[in-house]
């Protein structure tokens, strides 16, 4: 299968990520870029509070209710702007037309472009990595989430309260639904498979809505310069930490959909900051409190954890902020009340910050030990090349040039510190032994060096871009001290030559980048996404067979599978109810006596066979995603020649259909 009848899925999934928030956006106010690079969070956040709004009063979710949603919050959104104007700057309401028209272009143009360049790079890579369009990761949790979003298409539940019981009967509830829902309504509405909708929410995530949150992070920093803007959006496609690794690691999709917002989040915290900007116009400063809560509420829908990564991120700018605010009081006596009510003020947010810390995490989890050396771990955060991957040079030089830029015009400089958090929290969780220091840091992220390591490139990139402006600004300067009157010589041709300088420059920092470390390591983990006799989960002829169950098992029957080699599969992929869906079902006494003692057929097996209805067993052999994964599935695994079962069809030595006679 080509990627061009894939089309109507990736056009449907951008569709459904972009278009209500956009519509939010626009009942907010808000205008330019912001429109567009605010909509995918608006649009989560819908999906994320309605889906569990639905499973709590029992409707079903689906477009209808997604648009109900979206409707509702857009109604919010107007009623919440009303009793005010935006204002107009004097300089805006007398701009002539051509001022306007400049200024249009660098609102809107140039950070579309730079999206457009940036997702044009990704999306080729991504389907450099997967391959076909219904191929998908052959990797440990991806069993679990793509036998999710066909509980949801199933069940018409999309919610984060209850979508971890996907695992199997008695499992616990709680798992973000965002990433899930996204992909279950794209086979809700275009008929697509599970795996291509679930690359559909992927290419999507990675290719628009994070370029688009890194381009609005650094407009929002740095203003409208179009170098800055443009570079972000290149340099936002070129490392490997993210968003690429996260799409090989485990793979933790929820997680990648949450970083990509990340950016976006700092950049409203941003605006909330400047207070004074905002002061003189309510309704705009109304809009941005309702963007941030709207934010918060779909990034924490993807993942909780990326609560606390806003949190730990924004400090630095939100104590900038509070210094601005602090420092009239302490330098003059002023009311009693204004001094008394920001100390409880400021009391009340330091313990809501430390209560979110400690305990918005995930249950204690330490099975992944150090991975570098110290002095090792500092080397690979500072070159871009985490978890022993290749130095990146081209982000690494330009963020360097950037972090010595901001110390020199004394501005902005909480960026950088908020990288050296980013670095600091990857060299203890990849350097430091496990203990109460490395738990406490980076408990949020499950002790996960990988996934800390995605948190790199939000700071690498928007570094990178002002650094591609200081080099680009000391050029200019020594150009205009070396060669006179070069500037007024161009006359009316300066502003088209330096507009194809601009053209061409970005073009240049996108081929060196799109040829950097991405490349080889798109290279290396394609295996991942590909079918082959040395596939963990699915051969061929695994999926051969999977792709007939329709034919010979009636949608009533349960399949017995053994998870760990990828029969449970057949349930993301054809939609046939099995005993075992994850990997980690929860310990229900039927389910693990049939699945170790099957081929015994005593009456308590053939009671919970009864019970369970199992009527068939998917046997795809021994090979398994761990060397001691499947273990406990013995009594479903190297059936051929046992008696009690009878062949229903085969595709290959280690890929059979059997119907349960035993218990006739």
């Amino acid at each position: 299968m080509s990627w061009i009848p894939a089309l109507p899925a990736l056009l449907t999934t951008a569709g459904l990520v972009v278009i209500p928030g956009f519509a939010i956006a626009l009942c907010l106010r808000f205008k330019g870029f912001s429109l567009l690079a605010l909509a995918p969070a608006f649009s989560s956040a819908v999906v994320g509070v309605f889906g569990v709004l639905a499973g709590l009063i029992g409707v079903q979710w689906n477009i209808w209710t997604y648009l109900a949603g979206t409707a509702i919050t857009a109604l919010a959104a107007f009623l919440l702007t009303l009793g005010g104007r935006r204002r107009n700057t004097p300089a805006a309401e007398t701009a002539s037309t051509g001022a306007r028209r400049e200024n249009h272009w660098r609102t809107v143009w140039v950070p579309v472009a730079a999206v457009v360049i940036a997702a044009a790079m990704v999306a080729r890579r991504l389907m450099q990595l997967i391959g076909q369009p219904d191929n998908f990761a052959q990797n440990f949790d991806n069993v679990f989430h793509l036998n999710a979003i066909r509980y949801i298409v199933e069940t018409g539940s999309a919610s984060s309260l209850t979508l971890g019981q996907a695992q199997g009967e008695g499992a616990l509830g709680l798992y973000p639904a965002l990433w899930h829902s996204f992909a279950a309504m794209t086979v809700q509405l275009t008929g697509a498979s599970v795996p291509l909708s679930e690359n559909s929410i992927n290419i999507v995530a990675a290719s628009l809505i994070w370029p688009l949150a890194c381009v609005f992070l650094v407009r929002k920093v740095f203003g409208t310069n179009p170098v800055i803007t443009l570079a972000a959006g290149v340099l936002s496609a070129v490392q490997v930490a993210f968003p690429y690794m996260l799409l090989v690691w485990g793979p933790v999709f929820p997680t990648m959909l949450a970083v990509t917002m990340l950016p976006l989040l700092i950049g409203v915290v941003v605006m909330l900051a400047r207070g004074s900007a905002l002061d003189a116009d309510q309704p705009l400063r109304r809009s941005w409190w309702f963007a941030l809560l709207l934010g918060l509420a779909g990034i924490s829908t993807a993942h909780m954890s990326a609560v606390n990564a806003v949190l730990i991120f924004a400090l630095p700018v939100i104590l900038v902020a509070w210094g601005r605010a602090a420092r009239p009081l302490l330098r003059k006596p002023v009311n009693g009340r204004k001094v008394a009510l920001f100390a409880v003020v400021t009391v009340a947010g330091a313990a809501v910050a430390a209560a979110l810390w400690m305990f918005l995490r995930p249950g204690f989890y330490d099975h992944w030990g150090p991975t570098s050396t110290m002095g090792g771990a500092i080397g690979e955060a500072l070159t871009n090349g985490p978890m022993g991957m290749s130095v990146n040079w081209l982000v690494t030089i330009l963020a360097v040039a950037g972090t010595i830029y901001l110390f020199h015009i004394r501005q902005h400089r909480w960026l950088v510190v908020s990288y050296a958090i980013a670095v600091t929290l990857y060299v203890v969780d990849a350097a430091v032994e496990r203990g109460f220091l490395r738990n406490f840091l980076t408990g949020n992220w499950y002790q996960d060096t990988n996934r800390i390591a995605g948190f790199l490139p939000v700071f690498a990139t928007a570094l990178g871009a002002v650094g591609a402006w200081a080099i680009v600004e000391s050029v200019m300067k020594f150009a205009t001290a070396n060669a006179g009157r070069l500037r007024s010589g161009l006359g009316r041709y300066g502003k088209p030559l330096g507009a194809a300088a601009l053209a061409v420059g970005t073009v240049g920092l996108a081929l060196v980048g799109y040829f950097g470390p991405v490349q080889q390591y798109i290279k290396e983990k394609a295996m991942l996404y590909s079918f082959t006799e040395a596939s963990p989960l699915l051969t061929p002829a695994e999926l051969e067979l999977v792709d007939q169950l329709d034919e010979y098992v009636p949608e009533d029957s349960v399949i017995a599978v053994n998870p760990w080699n990828g029969s449970s599969m057949a349930y993301a992929l054809n939609g046939r109810e099995v005993l075992t869906p994850h990997l980690f079902a929860p310990p229900d006494p039927e389910r693990v006596l049939i699945s170790a003692e099957l081929d015994t057929f005593t009456p308590e097996v053939c009671a919970a066979v009864e019970d369970k209805n199992v009527d068939y067993v998917l046997d795809f052999g021994n090979q398994v995603l761990a060397e001691l994964g499947g273990v406990e599935y013995v009594g479903v695994t190297d059936l051929a020649g046992d008696p009690g079962f009878e062949l229903v069809a085969s595709t290959g030595p280690a890929s059979s259909l059997y119907r349960v006679t035993g218990c006739d």
